[in-house]
């Protein structure tokens, strides 16, 4: 069976858009309207807004658009049905059951069915088997809580060359869809497969939505014949390592409340944190940090705070880290920890009040940059002075913000007796580097191009006529005596624009069928992603009777959509009309060329003339 409409429609309605998109964008109230950077194209100017009234979002920047639905979609890269369940599960409304026959389901849902299974399986064998129990004792030694535990869904996978094998094939699980999702191995011989995690304390990896898409996971035993302390999910059609920070899902909130996100490198650290009540906390998982963990951690705060061990490998990768904070445009402070120490250790031997006052000391990049030159000696020399200086100033120009670069420049030239024009003159050499030559598409820190205007970026048919726009938007959004005034006074074959027609079509059926409509029910009719756009974008835009309607001399109130429907409708009948002269002056040239009668054509010029007279009396009345 399928879902019924009215349990989509009291999903929808059960989340409203600005708390679901808000929960990935940092938004900002303008007017009626919310705005923020697009999540799904890279831009320093927003174009992102999200209408509360309307409950919809469009990016006027790349065009795309739509409802807490394909919002859920487009950021999960999951079906509309797993939308819908995702969406019930965060408002606690009951679904009924969708079998995977009748349902829309994508290669994507059928590996986060995987992963979610796993997940519940590994936290079963840490709680309820007898050989988890050494790793409920681990985790317990790390002073992780019940709560902790159950809160991060930890478990264990069992020692076993096909455990979570059996118990997925008993829940009707496919072999293939365990591979892909990175929980199998295919055995050497080809004889078939074993579990890639085998007696091993387990950390789920979680979407910002909280999908289980992959796994850490810890040594137990000393024979464990897989060398590394850690291993985790190979990349995987759900999983992307450069793109997930482990904690975000539980982190988000208390980011976004604190202007600030703690980065730490491991699991353990990011949970301890977590659990003494530093919550603004996420992990890169035991690699440097990417591109792509930036910008996740940009859509909630513009301040990063880099938390690293004080050994030489944790300073190497807080100098690597902080540039590409820089490059995307986020602050950056980086918090060094007492020798010896990690985040998980500091915290459960000092306590939550002694981290803060370290968080406290945090010092920016200028001042950290400085402090490792110091202290490997080289400002003990003017050629090591100006090694540190320079590399200083090669951090500065990862900037784009020109003003901010001018106020570091001040910083450093202050601090270190340099006349500013001389650091000026430095930066502009390593600016000029960092933008020229542009790096091709595809490798890191690469800025897509960003599209046109949603208004005339529309690749695969061009800008949509003002009048036509108008029409669809008074459709869309006015009920009762003005959309039948439309119904009543359009003819479809009149719109130029293909889209447009389609979309007037699907109103008008609606209206003439309920009598109403509700363009954000109408998005989920529509499979089409252009045409989902453009609703959006004519939802969330004004009327254009200011554009292109020049010549049309009709008194129009903008605050009356009657008036600005009886306008757009002359206005395109009467471009319909004068398109039928041009045909029919080109079939008649044609007819005198052949020498045929012309008399019929000459007739038709005639009546159409006369229809356009009178449409033009209209104008008046």
């Amino acid at each position: 069976m399928r879902i019924p409409d009215h349990k989509i429609d009291e999903v929808r309605s059960a989340n409203d858009i600005i708390d679901v998109i808000g929960a990935f964008v940092r938004l900002k109230k303008r007017g009626k309207n919310h705005i923020g950077l697009c999540p799904f194209h890279q831009e320093k100017t927003p174009s992102f807004t999200v209408s509360a009234d309307k409950q919809m979002y469009h990016c006027f920047g790349c065009g795309k658009g739509g409802n807490v639905f394909t919002f859920v979609m487009e950021m999960e890269k999951v079906s509309f049905i797993e939308a819908v369940r995702s969406l019930a599960e965060r408002a606690g409304i009951q679904l009924p059951a969708v079998t995977a026959d009748t349902a829309e389901t994508t290669e994507t849902d059928e590996l986060l069915n995987a992963c979610r299974f796993a997940g519940n399986h590994f936290y079963k064998n840490l709680t309820e088997s007898p050989e988890g129990k050494p790793a409920l004792q681990y985790f317990h030694g790390r002073g992780f809580s019940d709560e902790t535990i159950r809160n991060f869904g930890l478990g264990y996978s069992l020692n076993s060359w096909e455990g979570l094998l059996r118990a997925a094939g008993l829940e009707g699980i496919p072999t293939v869809r365990l591979l892909k999702a990175g929980l199998l191995r295919q055995r050497e011989d080809g004889s078939g497969y074993y579990d890639y995690f085998r007696g091993r304390a387990m950390f789920p990896i979680l979407t910002t939505t909280g999908r289980v898409v992959a796994f850490g996971a810890r040594k137990m035993r000393d024979d464990d014949p897989i060398q590394g302390k850690y291993i985790n999910s190979p990349e995987t059609p759900i999983y992307s390592k450069s793109r997930i920070l482990f904690g975000l899902f539980h982190s988000k909130e208390a980011i976004r409340s604190e202007e600030n996100a703690l980065m730490v490198e491991g699991y353990a650290d990011a949970i301890s944190l977590f659990q003494a009540g530093i919550e603004n906390v996420v992990a890169s998982s035991g690699t440097a940090l990417t591109d792509g963990q930036v910008s996740q951690v940009g859509r909630y705060t513009r301040t990063l705070t880099l938390v690293y061990d004080a050994d030489s490998a944790g300073s190497q990768a807080a100098l690597r880290g902080m540039d590409l904070v820089l490059e995307q445009g986020l602050d950056v402070k980086i918090v060094s920890l007492p020798p010896g120490d990690d985040p998980d250790s500091f915290v459960r031997k000092q306590g939550a009040k002694e981290f803060r006052k370290l968080l406290g000391s945090s010092v920016s990049f200028i001042d950290f940059k400085a402090d490792q030159f110091l202290k490997a000696g080289r400002f003990a020399t003017a050629e090591g002075k100006t090694e540190a200086v320079r590399s200083i100033v090669q951090s500065i120009a990862k900037i784009k913000d020109e003003l901010k670069r001018n106020f570091f420049v001040k910083e450093v030239a202050e601090k270190y007796e340099i006349q500013e024009s001389v650091l000026h003159r430095e930066l502009d050499r390593w600016v000029s580097r960092e933008r020229l030559p542009a790096r091709p598409v595809g490798f890191k820190g690469e800025r897509p191009p960003v599209p046109q205007s949603a208004q005339t970026s529309r690749e695969t048919g061009g800008a949509l006529p003002a009048a036509e726009r108008d029409i669809l938007k008074i459709l869309l959004e006015n009920q009762g005596d003005v959309a039948h005034f439309v119904a009543s006074n359009l003819r479809l074959d009149d719109l130029t624009d293909s889209r447009i027609q389609r979309l007037a079509q699907m109103a008008l059926k609606r209206i003439q069928s309920t009598g109403l409509l509700d363009a954000g029910a109408l998005v989920n009719d529509i499979s089409d992603p252009e045409l989902k756009n453009i609703v959006t974008d004519v939802m969330l835009s004004r009327y254009e009777i200011s554009r292109g309607w020049q010549d049309l001399a009709v008194e129009i109130d903008e605050a009356n959509p009657r008036t600005i429907a009886k306008a757009a409708i002359l206005a395109v009948r009467r471009h319909a009309l004068r398109k039928q002269i041009e045909e029919n002056q080109r079939n008649l040239r044609e007819a005198s060329q052949r020498g045929d009668e012309t008399r019929s054509y000459i007739q038709r010029h005639q009546e159409i003339l006369r229809m356009l007279k009178e449409l033009e009396t209209q104008k008046t009345e």
